[in-house]
């Protein structure tokens, strides 16, 4: 077990095959599967899908969504990249944030159960992550990157079962996951799709079930006024921040009306996860007094009022809940 993995105290044993298929299904037909063979899956009308290294596969070309889920994937995979600029600062100072802000979210996923689901899991980035999924049997890793799923393998191990699959169309069945993280991925879907994996995140819960989506609202008015602090205070954050620089998710972020607009079946909650989003940081926080100063009066004002900093705030936490 690595260091990183060390939070998971307890080793399962990997999943059974009864297990694994009791929670997938079939995104083309939503039927049931079942093995064909030691590395396929396959639906009762004969659909077969890879399963290799422990991760079952639902990208292929003859998926009806492979088109839109490979322009997707290509988005997703340079974004996670560690070598993507304007996706993450990488500065001690807003890495902290970060992680504060990660670890403010664990109450949502204190109540446990069977499955977790990681819904875009990436290599699951920060060790914050990993304790959202303490108090559950099984965490279930979505992602349409190969790459980033062996890297959450590497870190869960037999504690997880792992998916390759597209969230518009998630193939795990109805009724099957506990809760739900989705962290800072569905603004990287295109607009016109993100709608389906809301009603995704929300058809895979139990009843009494949450789903916690980290999202971005773009022309944030609290953000602003923040942006007009730090120029007040001459902040300046890292040197290689250039505001010429491409910032592709932003093409996607649907506003806080649109949302609200929407005629989503489930009930909801808005509350902050950072009133200002990794551009801001990596722009403006500066590594000394002032940059603490700040960042202690950000999460001050998370902490007392979330529901205010979420809808007037950059990055919010949409709380979806399956009654």
């Amino acid at each position: 077990m690595n260091s990183y993995s060390a939070s998971a105290r307890d080793i399962r044993q990997p999943a059974t095959q009864d297990e694994l298929l009791s929670i997938l299904r079939c995104p083309e037909t939503r039927e049931p599967l079942h093995r064909a063979s030691e590395r396929e899956l396959e639906t009762l009308s004969g659909r077969r899908w890879a399963f290799r290294d422990g991760i079952a596969s639902f990208v292929g070309a003859n998926s009806d969504s492979h088109a839109a889920a490979s322009d997707v994937q290509h988005l997703y995979e340079a974004n996670r990249s560690p070598d993507a600029k304007g996706f993450m600062d990488g500065r001690s100072v807003s890495l902290d944030h970060e992680r504060k802000c990660i670890a403010q979210l664990s109450r949502h996923f204190r109540r446990g159960g069977r499955y977790l689901l990681d819904a875009g899991s990436g290599p699951i980035a920060h060790r914050e992550l990993l304790q959202y999924s303490t108090a559950y049997e099984r965490r279930v890793c979505v992602d349409l990157s190969l790459p980033a799923l062996r890297g959450a393998q590497a870190k869960l191990g037999e504690r997880g079962i792992y998916v390759q699959g597209d969230l518009t169309n998630l193939p795990i069945a109805t009724g099957s996951m506990d809760a739900v993280t989705c962290n800072h991925v569905l603004y990287q879907i295109p607009a016109e799709q993100q709608a389906a994996a809301f009603l995704e995140l929300w058809r895979v819960l139990k009843p009494g079930g949450v789903a916690v989506a980290v999202y971005w609202w773009p022309g944030a008015p609290l953000a602003a006024r923040f942006e007009e602090l730090t120029e007040c205070l001459g902040m300046h954050g890292a040197p290689d921040a250039t505001e010429d620089e491409a910032y592709k998710p932003f093409e996607y972020c649907h506003s806080l009306q649109w949302f609200t607009e929407q005629n989503w079946p489930f009930r909801y909650r808005i509350e902050s996860y950072c009133i200002v989003d990794s551009w801001f940081m990596r722009r403006r926080i500066s590594a000394d007094w002032r940059g603490e100063f700040l960042r202690n009066i950000l999460c001050a004002m998370q902490r007392l009022a979330p529901e205010f900093s979420g809808r007037n705030g950059a990055v919010p936490a949409i709380i979806i809940y399956k009654d």
